[in-house]
Parts: structure tokens; sequence; C-alpha cells
């Protein structure tokens, strides 16, 4: 037996036994499956990368109700970083080299960037993954290297032309993170009242050859053409463009049941995934949003508020403050349940939402 196969079954049984033990425990004594990322590939140690700059690190590691030190809504301060990989290293020299970016060694799910030089700047990658990477330069393929993006929290993105753009995936719950690159949320695409566009071709190519986005929920009105009478999405005409209109001004969850009912049956189809929802400034009625999927996923009350406070660090007008996220839990504590997870799926099959439209949802984020 030689040693790779060994280390495949010693892999496998302790898969095995933490399942195990997952299933034995109670909701706050889970095993943390973070532990389980590799940190040495093919005998090398692992590199490590970040996403969130300094700022964004303080205030995701901090108290969120710090939240206005950090960010107040009138500059653009939630993007996050681009990661340089330089393969010089693995490489001779050649007039272009294709970059082969995977999650796992197979390449199963590779990305290819096509680049002219020995290195590559990635953006909107995952929180705690590892990715592995080769290089093809005609037929010659490079040893396959590995990296890690080591970041807690959310997953913030970096696309041009739009702002407040993050994962709703990747917040952990009872040890295990949600998936990742399945729903997303940003601000608008084209411009209140119009139909022109805000976001740049770059910023296209990102969510829909990158992300993969086929579907665009617009949460805009319809009163005073805030939409701009669009009909179908800006990001092209492979991505589905559905309109629900919401209206604001008020606690926004009491504000529109019956365009909620409407947005879960879009959310229960697992074929509109990977999909990105908006209002306008991506804040308000996108935060309600956000706030009752993170609460049906089962995420940590905090962690709720640190993702929306988070839109203090997009360019918002105004800053908002927890009072919001307040407002909406005290909508939430009125449904049965002996968590904010069961409130809210209780509140929301109280209003009319279909409970297997939810459960659907939860299956596309935790399976």
């Amino acid at each position: 037996m030689n040693n790779v196969f060994k280390k495949i079954i010693v892999f496998s049984l302790l898969l095995l036994s933490i399942f195990v033990i997952s299933c034995k425990n109670n909701d706050n004594n889970y095993v943390d499956l973070d532990t389980l990322i590799p940190t040495v590939y093919n005998g090398e140690t692992i590199p490590i990368y970040y996403i969130h700059t300094e700022k964004q690190t303080k205030y995701l590691s901090g108290d969120y109700k710090l939240a206005s030190v950090y960010g107040k809504g009138q500059e653009e301060l939630g993007k996050s970083n681009g990661i340089t990989i330089d393969f010089s290293s693995i490489v001779d020299d050649a007039n272009s080299y294709d970059f082969e970016l995977s999650t796992d060694e197979a390449f199963s799910n590779k990305k290819v960037y096509t680049v002219n030089e020995k290195k590559i700047t990635l953006y909107n990658l995952m929180i705690k993954t590892v990715y592995y990477y080769r290089v093809i330069r005609g037929s010659i393929v490079s040893e396959t290297k590995a990296f890690r993006v080591d970041d807690e929290k959310l997953r913030n993105l970096n696309i041009e032309g739009i702002t407040n753009c993050r994962d709703i995936g990747g917040y952990k719950v009872n040890g295990v993170r949600t998936n990742q690159g399945m729903i997303y949320r940003t601000s608008k695409f084209n411009a209140d009242e119009s139909t022109e566009s805000l976001i740049t071709e770059a910023g296209i190519k990102s969510l829909v050859e990158d992300l993969n986005i086929k579907t665009e929920i617009d949460l805009r009105k319809t009163e005073e053409n805030e939409y701009g009478g669009i009909t179908s999405s800006p990001l092209g005409a492979s991505v589905n463009y559905i309109h629900i209109p919401m209206v604001s001004g008020g606690n926004i969850i009491l504000l529109n049941p019956d365009k909620i009912k409407d947005l879960f049956v879009i959310l229960g189809d697992e074929n509109n995934y990977p999909l990105v929802f908006h209002c306008s400034i991506g804040t308000d009625r996108t935060g309600m949003v956000s706030f009752l999927l993170l609460n049906i996923l089962g995420v940590e009350k905090d962690d709720v508020y640190f993702d929306y406070l988070f839109s203090n660090f997009g360019v918002i007008g105004k800053m908002r403050t927890a009072s919001i996220i307040d407002d909406y839990y005290s909508v939430i504590d009125s449904a049965p349940g002996k968590n904010y997870q069961e409130k809210t799926i209780n509140y929301l099959v109280g209003i009319g939402v279909n409970r297997s439209d939810i459960d659907n949802f939860i299956g596309i984020m935790t399976k």
C-alpha cells in the first residue's frame, strides 16, 4: 500500500468520524470543519492570502456596533483585494500562458485565464478555500501548486462600476460554511429612472464569466420608473431578468409580504442559480432580503448585523445603523420557534411563503 493511498484512507476515516460526531452533537457543541482545510500540498506549505483590506479586517474581527468608525457610506471602501500569484518558478519563457485555476486537484471546475506575463492577479475568490493552479504553454503543463484564501466572515466582491457587492454564502453555521458562489447581493446595474448602464464591461465579465450569474432579481419600484423600465438584464442576454418590485420607507418586511412570497418562488428553483439580487444602492430592500436569507440559514445573529452594516463600506449616500436590523428582529420575534432560524421560517410560512421553496433554498445553500 503506497503512501498516497494510506493518506486517502486516513482522511476518509477522519471525515467519517467527524460526520458521526457531528450527528451526535447538539447545537452548542460541534466540530469546526475549517480545521480540515489542507495546509500542505505536495510537501510544501500552502501560502495564505487575504481578500479583506486592513480596515475591513478590523471591522469584521471586532464589534459590529463600531461599524461607523470604519465606514460611513460616503466612499468606496468595500471592494475586496486582488490576489497576485507569481508563477515564474514553474514556467519557462513564452509569449503567453494559460493559467488554470480550480478548487480541486482534478481541475473539474477550472477557470482558464490567458496572460502575457508570469503572474496573474485574481479577484473575487472564495474565503476559507484552497485553490489549485497550473500553467499551460502549448503542450507543456506545469506542476500543480496551491494557495489558500483564509479570511473569516463575509466574502465581499470587487465588481467594476457598482458598489456594495458580496456573497450571501460563506458564513459559518454549526462548524460548516454555507455554500459560496450561489447568491449575491449588489447595487443596481442601470441608473434609476434610466436605461443607462452603470456596470462596466469588465464588471459584466466578472459577474457573467467568472461568477456564472444566470439570474438577476431587481427589487426596485415600478412607481416613478425607479427601475428604468428595463425588460432585460444589463448583464446581457444570457442572464434572466426578473422584476419583483418592493417598496421601502418603513419596516420593509411588513411592507412587502406578497413580494417576499414571489421572491421565494425564484429562490426555491435551483435552475435560477447562481443569481444576484439588488434594489437601488443594495442596502435597504436588499438588506431586508439578506436578513431573511441569513436567518433562514441559521447564521449567527452578530454576523447578520455584520453583513448589514458592511453596506457602510459602500457608496450608499448615508450611514445605516443597527436599529434597522433591530426592527426586523422585532417582527420575526412574533413567530414561534426556539431560535431565529425557526422563527424566520415560521414567520415566512405565516405570510404565505411556500415551505418547500424555503427548504429548497436551504438545500441549495447547504448541500
